[in-house]
């Protein structure tokens, strides 16, 4: 039987490794929307902790980005509805990005990244896609 500091040690570790995936999933979101075209994305992280602290994982410093979003790389799935609650942010539509993680023999991989939002706020990104691109 594992000793009691070797399974807080090993719960550290964990802990670490959690938050780097978490961070460097950060990273990778906000890299791919500034290729997008929204250069002025940067993480909470290394901007406001007051954001970060609001639930919002990016801000847009040139305020183009018609979102808030929150980013989890977890195997469990986020509670969306309580996470949006938790967010004091009303002013734009709030968005759920999640690498869904799943276990292997020796270490954590993803199985693909979803995005979750609200039915109202997809029926309006249908009607915005559909009077743009008509001749599809």
């Amino acid at each position: 039987m594992p000793k009691n500091s070797e399974v807080k040690e090993k719960k550290k570790r964990n802990l670490k490794r959690n938050r780097a995936r978490g961070n460097a999933y950060e990273c990778k979101i906000a890299k791919e929307l500034r290729e997008l075209g929204y250069p002025g994305i940067v993480t909470s992280r290394s901007e406001s902790k007051a954001m970060d602290n609001a639930k919002v994982d990016l801000i847009d410093t040139e305020n183009k980005l018609p979102i808030n979003c929150q980013i989890k790389a977890t195997i469990k799935y986020p509670n969306y509805l309580e996470i949006k609650k938790a967010c004091p942010l009303k002013d734009k539509p709030f968005v759920l990005f999640w690498s869904v993680i799943k276990p292997t023999e020796s270490t954590f991989r993803s199985e693909g990244e979803l995005v979750i939002l609200e039915k109202s706020f997809f029926y309006k990104l249908l009607e915005t896609y559909g009077k743009n691109n008509s001749n599809i």
